[in-house]
């Protein structure tokens, strides 16, 4: 310390927690602050017992580690199912995991699921940041994958990841740094990774030997010797025979299975699964109705969805042949359009990441036009035309729906997000309000009749404002979701609202010969005088709804 007066900045000491600066300081100066202890993940699913074989496998892993590799493939002959994949790498990665004491991370991403609905890489990131002790978690899957190699960069961690779909799954999920290390298991070999240096672990079947072990550790020695022949036909669901004699699973398994030679490996083990899965799945419950319905895997065909947007669009093209013709031609530009963006969002709904969000988005948003123009037709003239393309459509959802939606994954509940902190969502519900009161008010004008047809009108006017609007009050009022469902919002709201703008802006260049109304709604010459105003308003808060929308969404993005 210097002379009365004066101020050293000079301070030595161990600084955990935030420092303030003081004026002359006299006596000791202490710092310090609550010390908090690393979080180190321990993910590893328990360990198959009894595990029986493999054990060139195991050694080659332990190689491969030693060789300082970064990660591994574990892969499987032909594409085989079921045959030991995730059991030998759960059980190796427990074998060293104490080599890792940064932690261990597993996750399974369903890249095989019959369902068509493999793990997202961003939700995999936000569950493996959250175990790492990560508090605020960004919303963009590339700041999350960055976040995510910043932790792991020093670390000695293990990372499974288990029934991987393709390398593009996984490429957020790699760690970074050089002390990590990654077992991958899939039905595919994924060749990308392998050449930007990945190691290769091909599995083969067990060998007799290794199941006769098997068996022998699962149900007994004497057992096996008392029926030796069926035993050799059941090695494969040694887990199947508990309590049954052998005579009868073995027949029961040859008839469920192709005879010797016929048919490839993978197909034989597949039956073989099948069966199994069905002598051991547990009888239905009472009253739950997901255990009596089987969807069939054919329903969940991208070509079966392509056939029924085909036969949505003719029929709708079919039925709306006075409005093409009362427009102009206006309105066959517009329905090109419409069903130009429901095919190329079918395309693009099967290509992962950002790509299959927008394709999804140009799908749900023309499927929402679909089903409103199908109702409004039924308004306006229920004859059989119409019902058949109220019936493709409803056919079309259906199938979309199946397509898409894992009903046993919730999703993850949003943070809302006062207005007050964003102005802009003062602009997208307003919109949104103004255009579910035009459109009460207005489309069709016999709603007092209190009819059946003029409820499907009503229903088809408001149908777009629940479920357009209420998707951008939705992104106005809550947290910003990742980068995928940006782009699905995105796509879904300009899919739905700029064919309409487009629409309603050219119809007022025809003047009173045709008047689009918005939502499959439109007038001939028959309404005069406020409908055009009614258009014009319709135009605006479309548009306002429109760019306030992707504003908001934009300077998400930039945040993120």
């Amino acid at each position: 310390m210097g002379d009365e007066g004066e101020t050293n900045n000079e301070q030595s000491g161990t600084v955990n927690g935030p420092v303030a600066q003081v004026g002359a300081v006299y006596g000791g100066v202490h710092f310090g602050g609550q010390h908090q202890e690393p979080v180190v993940p321990r993910q590893l699913p328990q360990a198959v017992a009894p595990f029986t074989g493999q054990a060139d496998e195991l050694a080659a892993l332990h190689a491969v580690l030693a060789d300082s590799a970064r990660a591994v493939v574990i892969s499987a002959v032909e594409g085989t199912t079921g045959i030991g994949k995730t059991a030998l790498a759960v059980h190796w990665a427990n074998q060293v995991a104490d080599r890792f004491p940064g932690g261990q991370l597993y996750a399974d991403l369903r890249g095989s699921d019959p369902s068509g609905w493999p793990a997202r890489p961003g939700d995999v990131l936000r569950s493996f940041l959250e175990a790492l002790g990560e508090d605020r978690i960004p919303s963009d899957v590339a700041a999350q994958a960055a976040r995510y190699r910043t932790l792991l960069a020093d670390k000695p961690v293990l990372v499974v990841l288990d029934d991987v779909r393709d390398a593009e799954q996984v490429r957020p999920l790699l760690p970074g740094g050089s002390n990590s290390f990654i077992v991958l298991t899939s039905r595919n070999p994924l060749t990308g990774l392998i050449a930007e240096g990945a190691r290769s672990l091909m599995l083969d079947v067990l060998s007799a030997v290794e199941a006769r072990e098997l068996l022998v550790r699962r149900l007994g020695e004497d057992r096996l010797a008392a029926e030796p022949q069926a035993a050799d036909e059941l090695i494969v669901v040694a887990a199947s025979a508990a309590g049954v004699p052998f005579s009868a699973l073995a027949a029961e398994l040859r008839n469920a299975v192709s005879p010797p030679g016929v048919g490839n490996l993978s197909a034989r083990m597949a039956a073989v699964l099948d069966w199994a899965r069905a002598r051991t799945a547990p009888p239905p419950v009472d009253g739950d109705w997901r255990s009596r319905v089987r969807t069939p895997v054919w329903l969940r065909s991208p070509k079966v969805l392509f056939a029924a947007a085909a036969a949505v669009a003719a029929t709708t093209l079919f039925v709306s042949t006075p409005m093409i013709a009362a427009s102009s031609f206006l309105g066959l530009g517009y329905f090109l359009i419409r069903f130009a963006m429901l095919f190329a969002g079918l395309v693009l709904m099967e290509r992962p990441s950002g790509r299959g969000a927008v394709g999804t988005g140009l799908v749900v948003a023309n499927a929402v036009y679909c089903l409103v123009d199908a109702l409004a037709s039924i308004h306006a003239e229920a004859d059989v035309w119409v019902w058949l393309e109220f019936f493709s459509v409803i056919a079309f959802t259906v199938l979309l729906v199946m397509r898409l939606a894992p009903f046993d994954v919730l999703p993850r509940r949003a943070r809302i997000v006062p207005p007050t902190r964003r102005p802009l969502a003062y602009v997208v519900v307003g919109a949104a309000a103004a255009q579910f009161i035009l459109l009460f008010a207005g489309i069709p004008h016999e709603y007092g009749s209190m009819t059946v047809l003029a409820g499907v009108g009503a229903l088809a006017a408001l149908l777009p404002v629940v479920a357009i609007g209420g998707l951008c009050a939705a992104t106005a009022l809550t947290e910003p979701g990742d980068e995928s469902q940006r782009a699905f919002v995105a796509a879904t709201v300009a899919a739905y609202l700029g064919p309409e703008l487009l629409l309603l802006l050219g119809s007022l260049l025809l003047g009173p010969r045709f008047t689009y109304l918005g939502n499959a709604f439109w007038s001939d010459g028959a309404y005069q005088g406020s409908w055009g105003t009614f258009a014009v308003a319709q135009a605006v808060a479309a548009a306002a709804l429109l760019a306030s929308t992707w504003v908001l969404l934009r300077r998400a993005a930039a945040r993120a």
